[in-house]
């Protein structure tokens, strides 16, 4: 047996050579096993290399080879094995091949930059040492791979930037499996390619793999900090979302309501999912990684409908402050957050709740068409068979009475529900509210239409049989009954709890010449002001309108 000490300024070159190693070695330049030669490090044996790493044959042995250099190294091992690897070079090290580690893998300083290349973790290999400031870094297609995982958990300590941390933990109770993680910067719209989500989830993403389709069933952990959360983000209804890349009616974002709850640790967070059968992109989130349930209601509020054009007016969104208070041009009074809630009688389930208007959607309001929004609506869905609300969402209400989700424009998403059989119904914070007659079939990657506005009969009848709607038009079009100042589900003129009282004496203070600009329950015509008497009037609209016979 031959001991060597090398101290070696330039290259340290195995060719068509066997080298047992059984001390130390330090090279301060580049370590370099070419094809048939044989570098065998015994036990307690270290090569330090500063420089880069070549190799195009196994390196064997019980030893190690640690990485210390002052500057970024480069390691290519074309596939090749490193028994023990230890990463010891706060300066980085990068990947220009593939690597197998054949018995462990130490951190100790610094990261390991993957690019487009695999480190592969043999069966019964191990990472050791990695944290917050050393992992290995997945910046590119190249993925962290570990052979024939089982029951037995491993963590994939892997993050896709050097400042960026968000490993995962792995066991699979199916067939043992090649598994590979590759972490992704953002949460995409399409699992692995689209556009990156600014809101409501954590600011990474899994793209997970296994060596031999199908078999696997695997428990999943992932990991992240406070700081990767995106606003919006709530870690106590969130979960693990997984991205079905299959072209048809369940691809998609998969995850439902009854999969959410409350993340575990205290900074790093987790979430864990069990039972995982089909691989691919993973994301923790609330409502954007939700499966879809789409729906598109059509419903006319009574009180701001303008019977000379056929749609509501959008007073809401178009009046000025002029006593008081603030306004923004491009919205009027309508409020960027939606109002529900705060309003007693409205209870927010599911993934409904705290809707907002980003700033990149401001222009919406500035719409002039049918399209302009005239206010906030409340839309919750039904059991198809007992009609329990299941879930709510606020929504925004065109001219034209199109019911659309917060970006103005698209199909309303009751996100967190599989597709199925389910009654829709819209309600108002001073309008009453009204059902679908019958439940309806709604699904995740299309749409279905519902319109409240061409019949009575489109509307659930409930305890008044005959007008569940009111008519706005002599023959064609129905709307909700408005003038509901309290908010109580009851319009009445007169009597306890009477809207007349909540319109003058609680809104107005009694006086019966007062005006005032706000977004308030008291508006009933919906133009941004309030008044007893005078043009467009709120009491009118309770008495004169809401009340008369010919309405029923």
């Amino acid at each position: 047996m031959k001991k060597f000490v090398f101290i070696v300024y330039k290259k340290l070159h195995f060719s068509v050579l066997s080298v047992t190693m059984l001390i130390s070695g330090s090279c301060f330049s580049q370590l370099f096993v070419s094809s048939g030669a044989t570098l065998n490090i015994q036990s307690g044996g270290v090569v330090t290399v500063q420089g880069d790493i070549t190799s195009s044959a196994d390196i064997t042995g019980a030893g190690k080879v640690q990485l210390k250099g002052t500057g970024n190294q480069n390691i290519n091992m074309n596939g090749f094995t490193i028994p023990n690897l230890e990463m010891d070079n706060s300066a980085n090290a990068t990947l220009t091949g593939n690597a197998r580690i054949g018995t462990d893998l130490l951190f100790t300083n610094g990261k390991i930059l993957q690019g487009n290349f695999n480190v592969v973790i043999a069966p019964t290999a191990t990472i050791t040492g990695a944290g917050i400031s050393k992992y290995l870094v997945t910046n590119g297609t190249g993925s962290l791979r570990k052979s024939s995982l089982g029951a037995t958990s491993f963590t994939f300590p892997v993050g896709n930037t050097t400042t960026t941390y968000n490993p995962v933990t792995i066991n699979n109770s199916g067939t043992s499996d090649e598994i590979g993680v590759r972490c992704l910067a953002n949460v995409l719209s399409t699992g692995t390619s689209g556009t990156a989500f600014t809101k409501e989830v954590a600011d990474a993403s899994w793209d997970i793999s296994e060596a031999v389709a199908g078999g696997s069933n695997l428990n999943l952990t992932t990991t992240w900090d406070a700081s990767d959360e995106l606003p919006g983000f709530n870690r106590t209804k969130g979960g693990i979302s997984y991205y079905i890349p299959t072209a048809g009616p369940t691809q998609g974002w998969d995850m439902l309501n009854s999969q959410t709850g409350a993340a575990a640790g205290t900074n790093p967070y987790t979430y864990t999912r069990t039972g995982i059968t089909s691989l691919g992109a993973f994301a923790v989130g609330t409502r954007p990684v939700l499966s879809p349930l789409l729906v598109s209601p059509k419903v006319f509020l009574q009180g701001p409908f303008n019977t000379g054009t056929s749609v509501m007016n959008d007073g809401l969104r178009t009046v000025v402050v002029v006593s008081g208070g603030t306004t923004d041009a491009t919205h009027g009074v309508i409020p960027t957050t939606e109002p529900y809630t705060s309003l007693s009688g409205f209870t927010h389930s599911g993934s409904g709740g705290a809707e907002t208007i980003s700033a990149g959607v401001f222009g919406l309001f500035n719409v002039t068409n049918n399209d302009a929004i005239v206010d906030w609506v409340f839309v919750q869905v039904h059991d198809g068979v007992t009609g329990t609300v299941v879930g709510t969402r606020a929504a925004l209400l065109q001219r034209d009475g199109d019911v659309v989700d917060t970006d103005g424009t698209s199909p309303l998403n009751m996100a967190g529900f599989a597709a199925g059989n389910y009654y829709v119904s819209v309600r108002h914070r001073n309008h009453l509210g009204v059902r679908s007659l019958n439940n309806m079939a709604l699904a995740k990657t299309t749409t279905t239409p519902y319109y409240f506005t061409t019949a009575q009969t489109q509307a659930f009848p409930g305890a008044v049989s005959n007008n569940p709607m009111a008519a706005l038009t002599p023959t064609a079009l129905f709307g909700m009954w408005g003038g509901d100042a309290t908010g109580n589900r009851i319009v009445k003129y007169t009597g306890p709890g009477n809207d007349e009282n909540q319109l003058l004496n609680i809104t107005l203070g009694g006086n019966k010449l007062g005006n005032i600009t706000v977004y308030s329950i008291s508006d009933l015509n919906l133009n941004g002001q309030v008044k007893y008497t005078g043009p467009n009037n709120d009491e009118s609209i309770l008495l004169n309108t809401v009340l008369m016979a010919t309405n029923y």
